[in-house]
């Protein structure tokens, strides 16, 4: 069975000695002892197992929104989504401005028709747009992204 006490930092009563009391009642020591098995992960050898075991990410999100102007800047985001990457585009800050959000949506739809892929609404009102890059698949039926079955997806 575990020690309660020790697992909550506290001092067991049943096996307090001399030298953990002092003149002024039991002392607490907060550092690790020699007893205790922990595992420090900010330690050098778990970064290179961690970097050893999970290769580096070779894709990206990008995150775009309307500048201050309300204009969305697209330009070079077709090398972008052909490199693989995805395209998540806020429109929120447009939500009192329907005829500008309409004009960046249909920027948006334009860019990814260019490339044959689809564009995916993620919340109701229409805000937040994904645009999955090249070689992504998307599962329509369960909402995931990412690399599945294939039999349950289709190549964006």
């Amino acid at each position: 069975m575990a020690n309660l006490f020790r697992l909550l930092g506290l001092p067991d009563p049943t096996k307090v000695s001399g030298a953990g009391i002092s003149k002024r009642g039991v002392t607490v020591d907060p550092e690790p002892q020699a007893e205790d098995i922990f595992h420090y992960l900010d330690e050098q050898g778990w970064s290179d197992r961690t970097r050893r075991m999970k290769p580096e990410a070779r894709r990206q999100v990008v995150y775009l929104k309307p500048d201050t102007l309300h204009r969305l800047h697209t330009e070079g985001m077709s090398d972008v989504l052909s490199g693989g990457n995805m395209i998540l585009v806020d429109l929120s800050s447009l939500v009192h401005m329907p005829s500008q959000r309409d004009v960046c949506r249909r920027r948006v739809q334009e860019m990814a028709a260019r490339l044959g892929l689809p564009v995916f609404a993620i919340n109701d009102d229409d805000t937040l747009l994904m645009v999955a890059g090249a070689g992504m698949r998307v599962d329509t039926n369960k909402h995931e992204l990412g690399i599945g079955r294939k039999d349950h997806l289709t190549e964006a």
